[in-house]
């Protein structure tokens, strides 16, 4: 595929495609510890309200199939909830590949084919026999240490952790049966993310996200380490950040990509 894909959604096509799997969640917790966890919940997402929405980093991403492993450097720039940009270049700074994506679509930009493509997420997934819900998840939220209840969601599940490192909490909508939902490992004791699992509506697993690595203290900390895996596909995605910056103001136009002149201009649905 080279850079004719954007590399985000190039690893989510080989990655992810459900398949049921062991979880490693255990019972639930008893309601005195509900109420605890929950007050703990609310807290850390008060703090992270005062924390920068942005981020600035250089990125390795390292892809390991049954075949090969491959690997992608360049730069990233996220803003929460979704928008997302990446970047690759030469030795010498010059670009090769760039994407840009708001949640809902995407542009990029190949230098070495001449060729800028335009398209909708929604449109992508389904094309590639993939939940669109995935596609256009809060990837800005979800490269972060954050913890973002999307609109009329709610804390349906709290239960204990297989490995004893936490607990499992899982954000829905009840009653939707169309939106993935997320189980969100924490670590009580420091408020730290350790993980997200991302299920479909019928409680299979679409990805698994593990975090480490983090920069920064307790609050308004920052992972640096991602490993993304998938059981069923036995593939995995190991996303490596550094030089972050965490105060940089980011606009709509630092997400924004034309056409550069004489390029080839591709426009899918």
């Amino acid at each position: 595929m080279g850079y004719s894909c954007p590399l985000v959604l190039l690893c989510l096509l080989l990655l992810l495609s459900g398949g049921c799997a062991r979880q490693p969640w255990t019972q639930p917790v008893d309601q005195d510890q509900a109420k605890a966890i929950r007050e703990m919940i609310e807290k850390k997402r008060t703090a992270d309200e005062a924390c920068s929405s942005t981020l600035d980093a250089e990125v390795i991403v390292s892809m390991k199939t049954l075949m090969d492993t491959k690997s992608f450097s360049g730069f990233l720039q996220v803003k929460l909830p979704s928008s997302v940009k990446f970047v690759t270049t030469n030795p010498l700074g010059q670009t090769l590949f760039a994407l840009v994506s708001d949640g809902q679509s995407y542009r990029s930009v190949n230098t070495l084919e001449s060729q800028f493509v335009s398209g909708g997420l929604a449109a992508l997934a389904i094309r590639n026999d993939l939940p669109p819900e995935l596609l256009e998840g809060q990837w800005g939220v979800w490269l972060s240490d954050r913890i973002e209840l999307p609109q009329n969601a709610e804390i349906t599940d709290i239960r204990q952790d297989a490995g004893a490192r936490g607990v499992w909490i899982r954000l829905a909508k009840p009653g939707n049966i169309t939106t993935v939902g997320e189980y969100i490992l924490i670590n009580p004791a420091d408020r730290r993310l350790l993980a997200r699992v991302l299920m479909d509506a019928d409680e299979n697993t679409i990805a698994r996200i593990d975090y480490s690595d983090w920069q920064g203290g307790e609050s308004c900390g920052q992972p640096t380490g991602f490993h993304i895996s998938n059981v069923s596909r036995g593939v995995e995605i190991t996303i490596h950040l550094s030089g972050l910056i965490t105060n940089k103001i980011l606009t709509e136009r630092d997400f924004s990509l034309r056409p550069p002149p004489g390029y080839f201009i591709k426009l899918l649905p």
